[in-house]
């Protein structure tokens, strides 16, 4: 049995959109009455990817917070989290601070359970200038991060630079330097953007968690996907796919490019999935 992975901002949402294109959202449809489970897999907190879940009419499984959090949309509750731990949370805050004294912060609180209908799971230092402003409506803004890191459910930091974004020296330099502490992912921004969650943690590990828990072969998924985040996932992935639209470095690990979020592009790989399904 296959099962379909696929990122939501940039893959299966169109773009400046919530929504997704209109044969994406009747592929994932023919998928669900196949059999064929579809799990989306983002960067997203749960609590925005149910109104896309909603809007969809898909009820199964997320990976939430790029592998740190695992949603069941049956349900709307998270069954299991990769919290940082207090090392990690606190070294990843020096170092930074240490190289870039100017660095603003944000994390994400994630609990295991039913998920809140807001966002206050968010704290965000001042300063912090987020590429996606939208994300903070009703989060808690506070003057030092320091403060809020003692919560056991943290699962992600944030770390915000004022450099320019397209030139991956300085993301890099970040990743070297709490490679033994942490999972660096770089935000694809006009300026520096870094998430950091559970060493060892990504979309990979989290859509081969609930591969394993239904007794699907990791050769067997179909992974989907854009950005930088998404790497890791089609690289382990039996399968995977870029959309047209795709960051060029995501288009050096996929096995085949398919036409972009604005055309449908998942179709195409939910299409190669169910044609999977239909071999002796």
């Amino acid at each position: 049995m296959p099962l379909i992975a696929t990122d939501l901002d940039g893959t299966l949402l169109t773009t400046g959109s919530q929504a997704p294109h209109p044969d994406a959202i009747a592929a994932v449809h023919q998928a669900i009455a196949a059999g064929i489970p579809v799990v989306f897999a983002t960067g997203r907190a749960p609590v925005d990817v149910l109104p896309i879940a909603e809007l969809v009419g898909h009820r199964w499984f997320a990976v939430c917070n790029d592998g740190a959090a695992i949603v069941d949309l049956r349900t709307e509750s998270v069954i299991k989290t990769h919290p940082m731990p207090q090392v990690a949370k606190s070294a990843v805050i020096q170092r930074l601070k240490l190289k870039h004294p100017d660095v603003k912060f944000l994390i994400d609180r994630v609990r295991v359970g039913a998920i809140p209908n807001n966002r206050a799971g968010l704290v965000v230092e001042e300063g912090f200038e987020a590429p996606w402003a939208w994300a903070l409506d009703g989060a808690e803004f506070v003057t030092n991060i320091e403060d809020a890191l003692s919560d056991p459910d943290v699962v992600k930091i944030a770390a915000y630079v004022d450099a320019d974004g397209e030139n991956p020296a300085v993301f890099y330099e970040i990743k070297q330097s709490t490679l033994d502490i942490a999972t660096a992912v770089r935000i694809h921004s006009e300026k520096t953007f870094v998430d950091f969650s559970h060493i060892g943690i990504s979309k990979a590990t989290g859509v081969q968690e609930l591969a394993q828990m239904h007794g699907i072969a990791d050769a067997d998924v179909f992974a989907v996907g854009d950005l930088h985040n998404d790497i890791e996932m089609l690289g382990w992935a039996g399968f995977s796919f870029a959309v047209a639209n795709a960051h060029p470095a995501v288009h050096e690990v996929a096995d085949l490019i398919v036409p972009s979020n604005d055309e449908g592009g998942v179709a195409v790989v939910i299409a190669a999935a169910m044609a999977h399904l239909r071999l002796p």
